[in-house]
């Protein structure tokens, strides 16, 4: 939860291809590739993401992807609920539609 206002975040990063990338792309593409990454950002206990309809949230790992492949700890943002929702709001009528 939050400290002194603080929240933290979280970056979950998922493999699309589920390991299939990496066994597969040397044969097929002649180089190695690790994965097919996809990534959420974890605050204020949801997990927000980009997808065919825009800017999206679920509850975290609640995507159809499941558990994420890693999770990445990018520390702590002061920014609070309401002020990161309008601030995704106003990227979703923008660039992220």
């Amino acid at each position: 939860m939050a400290q002194n206002n603080s929240f933290p975040v979280k970056l979950f990063i998922y493999d699309l291809s589920g390991g299939m990338a990496r066994q597969l792309s040397p044969v097929m593409l002649g180089r190695q590739l690790d994965g097919i990454w996809h990534t959420g950002v974890v605050v204020h206990g949801k997990e927000f993401f980009f997808g065919g309809a825009g800017i999206n949230h679920c509850l975290p790992c609640g995507t159809i992807l499941g558990q994420p492949n890693s999770i990445v700890d990018l520390g702590y943002t002061e920014v609070n609920e309401d002020l990161f929702q309008e601030y995704l709001d106003s990227l979703a009528e923008s660039e992220y539609r």
